[in-house]
C-alpha cells in the first residue's frame, strides 16, 4: 500500500490513542496483519510514541505487559498478529483477568472481506479471547479505533482490573482515519467508605478477643501500605499477608507479622487466622488463597475493607463490606484505635506462634563433616548480606 504522507491511518490512530493515554512500553511479535503499528512504532512519526519491545512469544509479551499493570495500575500493552498470535494470547490474558492486573491486548485480523472465508488465519478472535478477558471487540470502522481502545483501556483499569482484547483487521489498520483521537478520562476517585460503618468496623474490633489483619493483593499500592503502617503501628493488630500482599509489613513491624499464606494449609498464619474470631480482610481477593482453604467450616467472622464488593462463597460471607478507597478508609478508622490493645490472653497465645516462626526460619546446626548447605542456611546468608533497599 502506498501511503500518502499528509493523511493518518489506522496505525496511526492506534499509536495516537496509546500516546493520549501516555502507554510508555508495548510488548510483541510482528506478523503481517498488523506490520503497519510495529513499523510506526520502530519508525515513529509522533514522538511521544510508546517503545517497542520485542519479545521471543506472544504470551510471554502478555505476561510483560501484565506486570506493568500489577507495578503501575494502568494497563500494560501486548501487540500481537493475527492467528497463533491471538490464541498465544490466551494464557496471559486469562492469569490477567484472574488476578486483577490490567492488560490492554490488541492483535491484527484478516480484511473484512475474508472474516468468513476459508482464508489463512482467519478465524473469530473476539469469540476465542472473550472468556479470558474483561472486554473484547472487533474494529469494523477506522474511525471508530481510538473509541475502542479508549473504552478497551478504560475497562481494564476499572475494578476489578484485568484484560481487554481489541482486535483490527488488516484493511482497517490500512484505511484513512480523520477522527481525532479520544482523549482519556481520569479514572472516577473513590472517597472513603461509610463513616458509621467504619465507627462500627473499630467497636467490632475493641470487642473481639483475637481481631486479625488478613492483607491482599490490592492493599499493596504505596498509599494503602502507607495507612496499614500506621493502624498496625498504633494497634499492633496481628497481620496475614497473602504473597500478593508481600511487602506492606516493614521489618520495624515484623513482631505484629504472622507469615504469609496462599500455598499450604499449616502455616502459622492460617493456625493464626483460623484462631482470630474476626478477620478483617483488606484488598483480599478469594483468587490469591481461596477461603476454603483457611475457613474451612465457613464459621469465621470477616469484615471486608476494599474498593470493590466482595465476591462470596460458602467461605467468604462478610457481615460487613467497607467499600471505597481502602487508604482513605483506614485512614478514617485510625483515630478510633487510638489506645488499642488486645487481651493478654491473645498475647500470649500471639508470642507462641511468633517462637514457632522463629523455629520454622531456623536452620540446623552444622555438623563438622557436613559438605553441603541446607536451604535455610542459604537464605539465612543472603538475609544477613542484602539490606532492605536492594532488589
Amino acid at each position: 500500500m502506498t501511503e500518502d504522507k499528509g493523511k493518518r491511518y489506522g496505525a496511526d490512530a492506534i499509536i495516537d490513542s496509546l500516546v493520549n493515554h501516555d502507554v510508555k512500553y508495548v510488548f510483541g511479535v510482528p506478523g503481517a496483519k498488523i506490520d503497519r503499528v510495529f513499523e510506526r512504532l520502530e519508525h515513529p512519526t509522533n514522538e511521544k510514541a510508546p517503545q517497542l519491545i520485542i519479545t521471543r512469544h506472544e504470551q510471554n509479551a502478555a505476561f510483560m505487559a501484565q506486570g506493568i499493570g500489577r507495578i503501575t495500575g494502568k494497563p500494560g500493552v501486548v501487540l500481537t498478529t493475527s492467528g497463533p498470535g491471538v490464541s498465544n494470547l490466551a494464557t496471559g490474558l486469562v492469569t490477567a483477568t484472574a488476578e486483577g492486573d490490567p492488560v490492554l491486548a490488541i492483535s491484527g485480523q484478516v480484511q473484512r472481506t475474508d472474516l468468513l472465508r476459508l482464508t489463512h488465519q482467519s478465524m473469530d478472535n473476539v469469540a476465542l479471547l472473550a472468556p479470558v478477558t474483561k472486554y473484547a471487540a472487533e474494529v469494523q470502522e477506522p474511525e471508530n479505533i481510538s473509541e475502542v481502545i479508549a473504552n478497551a483501556y478504560q475497562e481494564a483499569e476499572a475494578a476489578k482490573q484485568g484484560a481487554s482484547f481489541v482486535s483490527v483487521p488488516q484493511d482497517v489498520t490500512d484505511s484513512e482515519v480523520k477522527t481525532a483521537p479520544i482523549a482519556p478520562m481520569p479514572a472516577p476517585v473513590l472517597g472513603p467508605a461509610s463513616p458509621v460503618e467504619s465507627t462500627l468496623l473499630a467497636q467490632r474490633i475493641k470487642t473481639a478477643k483475637l481481631p486479625v489483619l488478613l492483607l491482599g493483593m490490592r492493599a499493596s499500592d504505596p498509599e494503602t501500605t502507607k495507612s496499614i503502617r500506621n493502624l498496625v503501628e498504633e494497634t499492633h493488630l496481628p497481620v496475614v499477608e497473602t504473597f500478593q500482599g508481600a511487602g506492606i509489613i516493614p521489618r520495624e513491624l515484623e513482631d505484629d507479622f504472622f507469615g504469609r499464606v496462599g500455598l499450604f494449609r499449616n502455616q502459622p498464619g492460617d493456625q493464626l487466622l483460623k484462631h482470630a474470631d474476626l478477620v478483617i480482610a483488606v484488598g483480599y481477593d478469594p483468587i490469591e488463597y481461596e477461603p476454603r482453604n483457611w475457613n474451612n467450616e465457613g464459621d469465621a467472622n470477616i469484615i471486608v475493607i476494599d474498593s470493590m464488593r466482595a465476591e462470596v462463597d460458602k467461605n467468604f460471607q462478610p457481615e460487613r463490606e467497607l467499600v471505597g478507597d481502602i487508604s482513605q478508609t483506614l485512614d478514617f478508622l485510625l483515630p478510633y484505635m487510638k489506645g488499642f490493645k488486645l487481651p493478654e490472653s491473645s498475647r500470649e497465645y500471639l508470642d507462641g506462634l511468633q517462637e514457632k516462626l522463629k523455629l520454622r526460619d531456623e536452620p540446623p546446626a552444622v555438623t563438622e563433616n557436613q559438605v553441603t548447605s541446607h536451604p535455610l542456611s542459604i537464605i539465612q546468608a543472603l538475609q544477613d548480606r542484602v539490606t532492605d533497599y536492594m532488589t
